[in-house]
């Protein structure tokens, strides 16, 4: 299988199974010299350009439109650099760290081959970029690089994972819902502790539509029945439509609640 990926110059795939992945495999990977950014240190990394027409374009200008506009090797994102020698591989893992207009740019220069910056979470890849380590030698089957992405937005996750790295797990927030073997459909769901204080209750009034000001009561969810009064008041006086009725009633009366809308509402 390896070899037919790296016959073919890497490609798009996709894994079997329910939760499948799609991914992008780079071959032909290659070090280029480290480089202190203002952040970290970030390794280079020359691979095969894909084997795609436009990437491949022999007007440069095409090939550089592509790059602009692709989401392979999104500035972020997360990717893995899979080392194999003598049949013995390792896998280290990081996040690009240049941006399209960074790849677009060696693409200019060279149909064949594209460069990319990484900042990896171990050192040891520095060090071996800093020692030029050969990563692939062309026709060896047994000492090859691959350069895997599946434009997974670690970026956007990393203050969570690395507040869970350092969180007791008695600690986790909403830990009886997040950390639950299972469905959730026999897990009740409490109201919010701050929602259950003496005299406290959501003032809804600023929901009334014009004119009808004062019609809608303060919502305490400890009094009997007054989930369901507010809901009809709601209804009758505001302006919002059911499933936003819904939502707020939902969201008030639970201490963990998923609202899904349109962009921009």
């Amino acid at each position: 299988m390896l070899e037919k990926v790296i016959d073919a110059s890497g490609g798009a795939y996709r894994t079997t199974g329910f939760d499948s992945v799609f991914f992008q495999v780079y071959t032909g990977v290659e070090f280029l010299p480290p480089k202190a950014e203002r952040r970290n240190l970030t390794v280079g990394l020359s691979v095969d350009t894909p084997n795609h027409r436009t990437a491949r374009d022999p007007d440069w200008k095409k090939r550089v439109e592509y790059w602009e506009h692709s989401k392979r090797l999104q500035s972020g994102s997360l990717i893995a650099l899979v080392v194999v020698s003598h049949r013995a591989s390792r896998i280290f893992l990081g996040v690009v760290s240049s941006f399209s207009a960074d790849v677009a740019e060696s693409a200019k220069a060279n149909a064949e081959r594209i460069q990319v910056r990484i900042s990896f979470f171990d050192a040891e890849v520095e060090l071996m970029a800093l020692r030029r380590d050969t990563l692939s030698v062309p026709g060896n089957a047994s000492r090859f690089a691959l350069l895997i992405d599946n434009n997974v937005m670690f970026e956007a996750s990393r203050p969570f994972l690395e507040r869970l790295q350092t969180i007791e797990p008695t600690e986790i927030p909403f830990a009886r819902y997040i950390a639950h073997n299972g469905a959730l459909n026999s897990v009740p769901l409490n109201p919010p502790r701050y929602a259950l204080a003496p005299r406290f209750a959501y003032k809804l009034d600023c929901l009334a539509k014009k004119g009808h000001s004062g019609r809608i009561q303060a919502l305490d969810i400890t009094r009997p029945g007054a989930v369901e009064v507010a809901r009809r008041q709601l209804r009758d006086h505001s302006r919002l439509d059911p499933s936003q009725i819904d939502a707020v009633i939902n969201t008030f009366n639970r201490e963990v609640s998923l609202i899904q809308g349109c962009v921009g509402l």
